[in-house]
């Protein structure tokens, strides 16, 4: 049985939620050993829970936002950045489990087959500017899979991860974030993703190594939490 982490980011508008979410995400997430919370203006004083410090991640909100035209969405490129680098960063786990702060599990979930291969769950979203600054990040980051790897969680492999920022970096002889910041759409509202990219990027060069499953699930305005 493989451990792993659980890393949420928090944003203003999930702060009043986020209880709750924690709530029904430790019992039915299975087998993951730390929560890690992040909000870069925020420590939460939840029992079982370490906080994340902003020290952490090479680059500020400020900066996101010195460096995107659309300053609105400087919070929604920050947390992006955040979701990726975290994985990539620390230390404690070859994986982490990202979870969106507004996403709740509502019944066990495993992350992990009987074969160990952790796995990916997709949805039937399509947004093209997506692959339009994938490919503009590295000309091999193309669509590998009529699926989508965007389900608001995402489990991240630290020695996947990693070779998919180095070959970036490498190509562009820059760090990852700036090369992330400097090919985002200026025009456009929706103009990356995260989980989308690295999906792909596993899809085409390590797609033996995660299993692709279906599970039901929905974007909604309200739910109980009893």
């Amino acid at each position: 049985m493989i451990n792993f982490d659980v890393f949420q980011t928090v944003g203003p508008r999930d702060f009043s939620i986020i209880k709750h979410t924690l709530k029904n995400n430790k019992k039915n997430i299975n087998n993951y050993e730390k929560l890690y919370l992040f909000n870069e203006k925020k420590n939460f004083n939840y029992k079982d829970i370490e906080n994340v410090d902003k020290s952490f991640f090479p680059f500020t909100l400020e900066y996101v936002a010195e460096k995107i035209e659309n300053k609105e969405r400087a919070g929604w490129v920050y947390a992006q950045l955040v979701k990726l680098y975290y994985p990539y960063l620390q230390t404690e786990k070859e994986n982490v489990l990202v979870v969106d702060s507004d996403v709740f599990f509502t019944k066990k979930t495993s992350f992990f087959n009987k074969e160990n291969k952790p796995i990916f769950t997709t949805s039937e979203e399509f947004h093209e500017p997506y692959f339009s600054h994938m490919l503009r990040l590295h000309p091999d980051l193309k669509r590998s899979n009529k699926k989508s790897g965007i389900s608001h969680h995402m489990l991240f492999n630290k020695k996947i991860l990693s070779s998919m920022i180095d070959m970036i970096e490498s190509f562009h002889q820059n760090s990852f974030f700036d090369v992330y910041l400097d090919n985002i759409d200026k025009k456009e509202r929706s103009p990356s993703a995260d989980y989308e990219i690295y999906f792909h990027y596993v899809m085409k060069n390590f797609k033996n190594k995660y299993h692709v499953r279906t599970m039901e699930w929905k974007n909604t305005s309200k739910l109980s939490y009893l």
